[in-house]
């Protein structure tokens, strides 16, 4: 799901966490957030002007509403917020379907001569979690049939790909196969150095300290977030610990 993180990315999926969005991003509403705490999300010495520059656009926009609530402001995330976060990161909208037991085979041949689409292609595979078998052969769980339809052709490159659905008969079990490919491993490992190092931020006595503390870590998590591929609980290793970090990141947040 690698992709340059802007700004109101990080303010989007923060609202995200923080209203628990991933369990509802394709249903229901979100808790409103804190006003105070919404700059949390920020990266470090970035400017409190453009911020609240960014803050009023997506306001206008209907990304976020504004809450008063006994004189207290918050902010909530919009329908058109969700769309935002799901256009940008379309694979979160799959991390709570099961799997339906079928692998995704994309299979392309691009000349030289469209080496720039060829990374394209390369980059819209990446962002939509696909994993690389071959430097032209991608694979994945989900069903982005229509997604990648639509792509391929506006790019003129319909005819240039083969997109497979086949299911797994050797290799080994289909979460070895999906360990392997995504290195989950890796990405779990990184999973528990940051619950780790939440754990630590308990004894923290200083107010400041614990939020520069916080917002450290929530940049680590977030770059593994961005690289994790979603895939379904079936394939996920059984000690799986995304889940666990995130809940600790959103409880973090709303106490910090």
């Amino acid at each position: 799901m690698a992709k340059l993180l802007r700004l109101r990315d990080r303010l989007l999926f923060g609202l995200a966490i923080g209203g628990d969005i991933l369990d509802d991003l394709v249903g229901g509403g979100s808790r409103a957030y804190h006003a105070g705490k919404l700059w949390f999300w920020t990266p470090r010495n970035y400017s409190k002007k453009s911020y609240a520059s960014l803050i009023g656009r997506m306001l206008r926009t209907n990304e976020i509403e504004r809450i008063i609530d006994k004189g207290e402001v918050y902010f909530r995330l919009k329908g058109s917020g969700k769309k935002e976060l799901l256009r940008r990161f379309p694979v979160l909208s799959l991390a709570s379907k099961p799997w339906d037991g079928f692998w995704r085979l994309l299979i392309f041949d691009i000349p030289e001569r469209k080496r720039h689409l060829r990374d394209q292609v390369r980059a819209k595979l990446n962002e939509l979690g696909f994993a690389m078998i071959q430097r032209s052969v991608y694979i994945s769980p989900h069903d982005f049939g229509d997604d990648l339809k639509e792509f391929f052709q506006t790019k003129g490159l319909w005819g240039e790909v083969l997109l497979m659905e086949a299911k797994q008969k050797y290799l080994g079990s289909p979460r070895d196969v999906a360990a392997k490919m995504w290195r989950l491993e890796k990405i779990n490992s990184q999973y528990e150095q940051v619950i780790n190092q939440l754990s630590r931020q308990f004894g923290l006595k200083d107010k400041n300290e614990r939020t520069l503390f916080f917002k450290r870590v929530y940049n680590q998590y977030l770059a593994i977030v961005f690289k994790d591929p979603f895939l379904p609980k079936e394939l996920l290793p059984k000690d799986w610990q995304g889940e666990r970090a995130r809940e600790l990141i959103r409880k973090v947040a709303l106490v910090i």
